[in-house]
């Protein structure tokens, strides 16, 4: 059964517990749950081997939907957490933090409609990552990914590597997102992330191997 399946599976009994009996003719705090677990789904990232979910969820709705479900809003809050908690434990998903729903007022959402904004903890955003030779010259050589850094045999690259199959200027992490992206620069024998080749910009995470050509290198947090 795929993930996407598995959520849907989870989320629809937690739903009907969760709303029914206090909302019995009113759908819309199930829909709202059923888009932010969708929201949890879409917003997940891989961090290595896990896939991590933002941990705080806003829920913006037009004054009239929040003047009808703000003697609830507590209540709601509460459930939707849970929920997504749940959904996410049956699904292996984590969490950079315990999730956090907030209900809020928003003119500019049209009555019916919902929004939902997420964020990662300051926790995890404040992560630093580093580059480590694994395999290849110079041995062991590590580099802080605090900045883009240019990779490939000539000397002007940042990561100078000594190796015949690596271009001259072969491949670049970017770290203008808060995450290290790498991005091949037409390399004659590619770059590839845990045995694929990379073909677009790839977000990294701690964990991930990088080879290119004869050389190894590992992602890491500092």
């Amino acid at each position: 059964m795929s993930l996407f399946s598995r959520i849907e599976e989870a989320c629809a009994s937690l739903i009907e517990r969760a709303f029914a009996r206090t909302f019995p003719s009113d759908l819309e705090p199930a829909h709202i749950a059923r888009k932010l677990v969708a929201t949890m789904e879409a917003r997940a990232s891989h961090e290595g081997q896990t896939i991590v979910a933002p941990g705080t969820y806003t829920v913006r709705v037009s004054a009239d939907d929040f003047a009808r479900l703000a003697q609830h809003r507590q209540y709601l809050e509460q459930e939707w957490a849970a929920l997504i908690a749940e959904v996410a434990r049956r699904v292996s998903i984590a969490f950079d933090e315990p999730p956090d729903v907030m209900l809020v007022e928003d003119p500019a959402v049209v009555a019916g409609a919902v929004e939902i904004d997420t964020a990662f903890t300051e926790m995890s955003a404040a992560k630093h990552y580093r580059l480590r030779i694994v395999k290849g010259l110079p041995p062991e050589g590590i580099y802080p990914l605090d900045r883009t850094v240019a990779i490939g045999r000539s000397t002007a690259n940042d990561v100078v590597l000594t190796d015949p199959r690596v271009s001259r200027r072969h491949a670049r992490i970017e770290t203008s997102s808060g995450e290290p992206i790498l991005v091949d620069l037409d390399s004659t024998n590619g770059t590839f992330v845990d045995g694929k080749r990379v073909t677009e910009p790839l977000h990294l995470s701690a964990g991930n191997v990088m080879t290119l050509g004869n050389t190894t290198l590992a992602i890491e947090e500092e």
